[in-house]
């Protein structure tokens, strides 16, 4: 029996078809995100597991920080900090449109030293590595 580890908020697919290998079963698809980590930037609803993927197939960037906060106008905006050798502004025109051909938007971009954001994934508190820092306010 495999371990599946769920919690309340999880959002992901529902398959009702029949299986390949011939189960009629319902069936669950991969984890999209949380509901209390969806963020609604410019009228399209993400989540930072759409973020990430993005990231993590441009290779010159050597660590990132998604941040999520609310504006002035009181709605979401996300910076994502990132650590790289290769700054310059078609490096920036190139990650954001990769954002906006993968998930049709592109958030704000920084450039931080890489050391430093090692440093804000990795608090002394934590055992894993933080990606996501959620600085909205509470409604």
């Amino acid at each position: 029996m495999p371990l599946l580890r769920f919690k309340t908020g999880d959002v992901c697919y529902h398959f009702e078809e029949p299986c390949s290998c011939g189960r009629n079963s319902l069936r669950l698809g991969p984890i999209l995100g949380r509901k209390g980590q969806m963020i609604k930037y410019k009228g399209t609803t993400l989540y930072p597991a759409a973020l990430y993927d993005v990231l993590e197939n441009i290779p010159e960037i050597k660590n990132y920080i998604v941040e999520v906060y609310t504006n002035t106008i009181g709605t979401d905006d996300i910076r994502i900090l990132i650590g790289t050798t290769n700054e310059n502004e078609y490096f920036i025109k190139r990650i954001k449109d990769l954002f906006r051909s993968k998930i049709r938007v592109a958030p704000d971009i920084v450039f931080e030293p890489a050391e430093l954001i090692a440093k804000k994934q990795m608090p002394p508190t934590s055992r894993k590595v933080i990606k996501f820092f959620d600085y909205r306010e509470v409604k």
